[in-house]
């Protein structure tokens, strides 16, 4: 931890993660989406589990674009990305003789930045709140948009947490409830515990993130100690806060069934995915047919019932 950082050194020293910008299977992955969309890609993110050191995972990315405009392979594709932010697409290229698994989101980069200050849903500022590390970026200019964009989506996160939780709580309550919040805001396939394990992976950036932010005075709390924070919410904005994530948990329902569409006709092979995602992450193992597979939108809904039932997604 670096006395008195300041929450833009503090990201941006996670965003410069070496260890992970000198890794050779995230570079091959970068140039392949690098190469599809051209030089629309103004900078591309890893984020999740591989981040967090899991190496037996599809990696995940986000490719920040300048336009949807002739970036993408079919003209349709930009009208849903604009739409419904963001398309998901696949990759798939040889590391070592072995397969190298990847996905990757686009979305244009002022979209981004607005996402992580004005959402209501929790979508985009839940994700990058959390640490990840810029895999490309094309100028420095951009670095800082990406930087003040990820110090905006903690101070997003945080505030809209804080109503939720009792006048003093310690830093880890913070996290935890916010993840579990958000979690329960999407369709997910993470067995139960999955969101509050995400503090532990990340207590040390997150501690010292919300200190900072804490520190400027950017938070509805102050300090008490090096890990305490008071907060002085009044009854009516906790009240408030109840509502809005009610709201957000119903929405976001809606809005996963919506991408779920979507990524059917963007996603290489879609089912195969998702049938993987829900396995690893639930234990629920499940088996399309051809015609599923080759038909998702049609005949997919009965496989996508069967698996909710059976507890592969909440």
């Amino acid at each position: 931890m670096t006395a008195g950082a300041t929450p833009s050194e503090i990201v941006e020293r996670q965003l410069h993660d070496t260890s992970l910008e000198q890794d050779p299977r995230i570079n091959a992955l970068v140039a392949l989406i690098r190469q599809r969309h051209g030089t629309a890609v103004r900078a591309v993110l890893l984020y999740g589990s591989y981040v967090r050191g899991k190496r037996d995972t599809v990696l995940d990315f986000y490719a920040l674009l300048d336009s949807y405009s002739g970036t993408f392979p079919r003209r349709w594709h930009g009208w849903a990305n604009r739409l419904l932010p963001p398309n998901v697409y696949h990759v798939q290229t040889q590391s070592e003789g072995r397969p190298l698994l990847a996905k990757y989101a686009t979305v244009r980069l002022d979209c981004f930045e607005a996402a992580l200050s004005g959402d209501f849903h929790p979508y985009f500022w839940a994700r990058f709140a959390q640490p990840c590390v810029l895999a490309y970026c094309s100028n420095s200019a951009v670095s800082a948009r990406v930087t003040a964009a990820m110090v905006t989506a903690a101070k997003t996160f945080i505030t809209r947490t804080l109503p939720m939780l009792p006048a003093e709580f310690a830093v880890q309550d913070l996290w935890r409830t916010g993840f579990s919040l958000t979690y329960r805001c999407e369709l997910r396939a993470e067995k139960t515990g999955y969101a509050l394990a995400l503090y532990d992976a990340y207590s040390s950036y997150l501690g010292e993130l919300t200190a900072a932010l804490a520190a400027q005075g950017a938070l509805h709390a102050v300090a008490v100690s090096d890990s305490s924070y008071q907060s002085s919410l009044s009854e009516t904005e906790r009240f408030r806060s109840r509502l809005a994530w009610t709201l957000r948990r119903w929405q976001g329902k809606l809005l996963s069934v919506a991408r779920l569409v979507k990524a059917a006709a963007t996603f290489n092979d879609p089912v195969e995915y998702v049938l993987w995602k829900i396995e690893r992450h639930s234990g629920v193992r499940a088996k399309a047919t051809e015609r599923q597979r080759r038909h998702p939108l049609i005949f997919g809904w009965g496989l996508l019932w069967r698996i909710y039932r059976a507890g592969g997604f909440r």
